[in-house]
């Protein structure tokens, strides 16, 4: 009787899912499980580790699937579009995979569920997703990020396909076991440690830290200094309808989707910076922190910039490094000191040296006798020292001193 009664059921509930994407084609279309991307551009060193596969060089139109990977050497960069339309950008000395994607139904309200997680080992990744994409967790050694950019949350740990185009770079430093999260989108965005002991969310302009596993807490970030320097994100931002036009017909579909998300994104955080209190836009602008702690202004006008992005870490006290991106073998050597406002590059103190903190960013320069200055400006930073070991993006300017 029980399994007679079960087999009912079971029939019932078959039944009603036919119906129900009978009815609804295009609901069944959207449901599509993740099941391949194929290579869309690559630059220098670009490696497929297929599955079972001796790994050899990526060329484009290349399809990956599940379980493969793709790896990017010095100076790289290979962009991937998946068959739900999403997009994504795995950037230098990086290691990038997916797992498969999955059907699931959640009950009792028979939703298709979808979700499949992008695994990042090393490097950095900027997963671009339009509305209607599989439901994503961005998983690292140490954090998930899930991105699903819709106004509920799932339960059972499924994710249901997005309502919203998304954006967010991901970062993971395998050897010092950090991640950094930087959110371009508003939306549901929320990184976890692996234990799911603690989850934060985050806005767009917001970034996060996960360091030996310990998630931080949420950071504003500079979203225009982010596009204005971060090339990875390029089409992304505002004035850069150009470089959209370059891209295929799909993925043009897919850029000006999230493009909407991230140019929102911009005026959002404006208006959250409009909250703060006089003091904190007079330490934006002034370069200060606060009335009772003043901080020189350190930002000079350079004739003829030569700018090289890069990461930024602190490593030890007042000591940092610079790993720039054209060049990762050859560090520049900082010692910078916040609460004094000195700032030493790779030796050199220069006739006059300073370092401040201003509004989100942290900086620093160098002049000498002959007026060459170096600069280094790091994002992110919440006007705030930098933590240790933690990556920061950021930019070393050489050139001369205007006004010397």
């Amino acid at each position: 009787m029980r399994w007679q009664i079960w087999s009912l059921q079971r029939q019932l509930l078959v039944s009603t899912l036919l119906t129900l994407f009978w009815l609804n084609p295009a609901l069944a279309q959207s449901e599509q499980n993740l099941t391949r991307a194929e290579v869309y551009k690559l630059s220098k060193i670009v490696e497929l580790l297929l599955q079972n596969q001796t790994q050899r060089p990526a060329k484009l139109k290349d399809v990956v699937v599940p379980k493969d990977a793709v790896r990017t050497g010095v100076s790289s960069e290979a962009q991937l579009f998946f068959n739900d339309k999403s997009l994504i950008r795995v950037d230098q000395s990086s290691v990038f995979r997916f797992q498969p994607g999955l059907r699931r139904f959640k009950l009792p309200n028979l939703i298709a569920q979808n979700e499949t997680i992008f695994k990042l080992d090393n490097g950095t990744a900027l997963i671009l997703s339009p509305p209607g994409s599989v439901g994503t967790a961005v998983e690292t050694p140490q954090t998930q990020v899930t991105i699903l950019a819709s106004t509920s949350a799932p339960s059972d740990k499924l994710y249901p396909p997005a309502q919203l185009a998304s954006a967010v770079m991901v970062i993971h430093n395998q050897e010092r076991n950090t991640t950094q999260v930087f959110a371009l989108t508003d939306g549901d965005i929320k990184i976890t440690d692996q234990q799911g002991k603690k989850a934060v969310a985050l806005r767009g302009g917001q970034t996060v830290a996960v360091k030996n596993g310990i998630v931080g807490n949420p950071q504003e970030f500079d979203l225009p200094a982010f596009y204005q320097n971060i090339t990875l994100a390029a089409g992304l931002g505002p004035g850069q309808e150009k470089i959209i036009a370059q891209e295929s017909p799909p993925v043009q579909e897919t850029l000006k989707f999230v493009r909407v998300r991230t140019l929102a994104a911009l005026k959002n955080q404006a208006q959250r910076f409009k909250g703060f209190t006089r003091t904190f836009l007079a330490d934006a602008l002034n370069g200060t922190e606060g009335d009772l702690n003043p901080r020189p202004t350190i930002s000079v006008r350079i004739v003829n910039p030569q700018v090289v992005t890069g990461t930024f870490y602190k490593t030890r006290g007042n000591n940092a490094v610079f790993i720039p991106d054209n060049n990762p073998n050859s560090p520049t050597n900082i010692s910078v000191d916040f609460d004094k406002g000195t700032v030493t590059i790779n030796g050199n103190t220069g006739v006059s040296n300073k370092a401040g903190l201003s509004g989100n960013n942290a900086s620093g320069s160098v002049i000498n006798a002959n007026g060459q200055i170096t600069q280094i400006e790091v994002f992110a930073v919440n006007g705030e020292a930098p933590q240790d070991n933690v990556p920061y993006r950021g930019s070393l300017t050489t050139g001369i001193a205007r006004d010397r």
